[in-house]
């Protein structure tokens, strides 16, 4: 079973986080905390993450 789209530590770098488009690790990275909104392109705009 493959993880859906989203935001992961990076594999290479576990300080960092990196997108994973639910195929492959795209070259999108992120500091761990920072909002993290999908990278551009990513099919995923326009959805709202719920806070609690």
């Amino acid at each position: 079973m493959t993880p859906p789209p989203g935001w992961y530590p990076d594999p290479h770098a576990p300080h960092r986080q990196r997108w994973w488009d639910g195929t492959a690790w795209t070259e999108h990275r992120s500091a761990p905390g920072a909002p993290a909104a999908p990278p551009p392109g990513s099919g995923t705009a326009g959805r709202t993450k719920a806070i609690a």
